[in-house]
């Protein structure tokens, strides 16, 4: 029967994700940046980066312009595509243990299967994050949250 169109463009484009991310990183981090996100699809190749005390649209202007020489010499997508360069903002999402111990002290939305909380991130125990919700301290396993995000106070 064999893989469907689909699911062999999608494979296609997460090795893409991938290959993309494994070239440009280390140039980014060269600048002084970390590279959070590579994201292709619609015709449109986003970066997502962030620097401690945060990223100014210079840097992400810098960013873009470093990151097309680099793109346009190794040549790895074809057709055209846009190349957008961001901050992952305010609400950023939190994807691996180093974000949540980066960031303890930080207000955070938690969702998992159970519900949503929010509370304030305490560090890490092992396979789990542990966030005070209200005064009590509640351990969540990273396979049980579906997604977590920073939340903060205008």
């Amino acid at each position: 029967m064999g893989d469907s169109p689909l699911f062999y463009f999608i494979m296609k484009e997460t090795g893409l994700q991938k290959e993309i991310y494994k070239l440009i990183s280390p140039e980014i981090a060269v600048m002084g940046f970390e590279l959070i996100e590579v994201d292709f699809s619609g015709g449109a190749l986003r970066l997502t980066i962030d620097k401690p005390g945060g990223v100014t649209i210079d840097d992400c202007v810098s960013v873009n312009r470093r990151v097309s020489l680099l793109l346009d010499t190794r040549d790895p997508i074809e057709g055209s595509y846009r190349l957008e360069v961001s901050s992952p903002g305010l609400n950023r999402r939190l994807k691996t243990p180093g974000e949540f111990e980066h960031f303890a002290g930080r207000k955070v939305k938690v969702q998992t299967k159970e519900g949503t909380y929010r509370g304030i991130i305490r560090g890490l125990a092992g396979e789990a994050v542990l966030i005070d919700v209200e005064g009590t301290e509640l351990k969540f396993s990273f396979e049980d949250i579906q997604k977590a995000n920073l939340e903060f106070d205008f």
